[in-house]
């Protein structure tokens, strides 16, 4: 099975009666806490002073934190772009730091960090808009699925396909039930 990670969260609400409720919801339903924190977080410094009417405060605000965050962004997708261009044709990361951590490890530390801690390697990706996906390459000592993640060029997402279902097919990954994983 492969996961294409994509800029949006894939996620369809089943609810929404017209179309702005339907995006509304399915963002508000999609969306972890830790991107949402992110979001609001973002807005919080872009409009800080709106309410108070400084309006040149804001602007400021703007160009501090919104077009620096563009430029970064930018700047990966460059790196990225200049990969490509030395005749790279796909990318090989690890996906996270470790196996997935039990719901009771995952609970231990706040969710925030944890989520910062897993997306490490996916939030490039995903800043730079580019086609990935993650292919399982190996049981952790835990008997957990560890996979890599596999990045294409830009509108290149079949070739990326080809290249992940060849890996995939030489791998061979065992498909095992994890039973009682939540309850550790």
């Amino acid at each position: 099975m492969y996961i294409i990670i994509i800029c949006y969260t894939g996620h369809r609400s089943s609810e929404g009666r017209s179309t702005e409720e339907l995006y509304a919801l399915s963002r508000h339903e999609g969306f972890l806490d830790t991107v949402r924190g992110r979001i609001l977080a973002g807005n919080y410094f872009l409009l800080e002073k709106l309410v108070s009417h400084e309006v040149d405060t804001c602007s400021k605000n703007y160009e501090r934190y919104f077009l620096h965050a563009q430029r970064v962004r930018r700047l990966i997708a460059q790196d990225f772009q200049a990969a490509f261009e030395d005749g790279v044709d796909v990318i090989v990361t690890p996906t996270t730091i470790s196996d997935s951590p039990t719901y009771a490890q995952f609970c231990e530390v706040d969710t925030r960090t944890q989520a910062e801690r897993q997306d490490i390697f996916t939030q490039p990706v995903n800043l730079a808009g580019l086609p990935a996906v993650v292919v399982p390459a190996m049981l952790s000592n835990r008997g957990l699925p560890i996979g890599i993640q596999l990045i294409g060029k830009c509108f290149q997402d079949q070739d990326l396909l080809t290249v992940a279902k060849w890996f995939e097919q030489q791998v061979q990954f065992p498909h095992h039930i994890i039973e009682d994983y939540f309850t550790d």
